[in-house]
């Protein structure tokens, strides 16, 4: 049958992850002074960079999502939507603000539609293959920065 070896065998196999991730945070601990560091940079670039390049994105888009604009734009590109992407109308908005403001925005748009069923689950794997990018202006901003 099994012996002691091959069941230490596929118990490590099983819990690799576990043990990964235990070694992971070790070293965090070890190595602690040059960590505290590095996250010190990080979080100051992500506030002084990230956060203000993403924010006038996050407020516009919700504003037009509350608007009939989403309505008026599917109306619209139907005609070009569904023949190019095969989806609704209204995955124009989601395609135009992906494009123009970048990754975090494409997604949450194809969410918010998932979630109030403005499209369907198919449809929205769809757009989020194509909307979730990073944006120029996004780009322009944070790299300028």
């Amino acid at each position: 049958m099994f012996s002691k070896c091959q069941f230490l065998v596929i118990k490590i196999k099983k819990n690799l992850f576990a043990i990964i991730f235990l070694l992971f945070s070790l070293s965090l601990l070890l190595f602690a002074n040059s960590n505290l560091v590095a996250v010190k940079n990080g979080l100051t670039l992500w506030a002084t960079s990230v956060v203000p390049t993403l924010f006038p994105f996050f407020v516009a888009t919700e504003l037009l999502m509350h608007t009939n604009i989403v309505y008026y734009f599917g109306k619209i590109l139907n005609k070009f939507m569904k023949p190019i992407f095969n989806i609704r109308g209204e995955g124009a908005f989601c395609f135009i603000m992906g494009l123009i403001s970048g990754y975090p925005m494409g997604a949450k748009i194809a969410s918010h539609f998932r979630k109030e069923n403005i499209c369907t689950k198919q449809e929205c794997e769809r757009l989020l293959s194509f909307t979730n990018n990073s944006g120029p202006l996004f780009i322009i901003g944070t790299v300028r920065n």
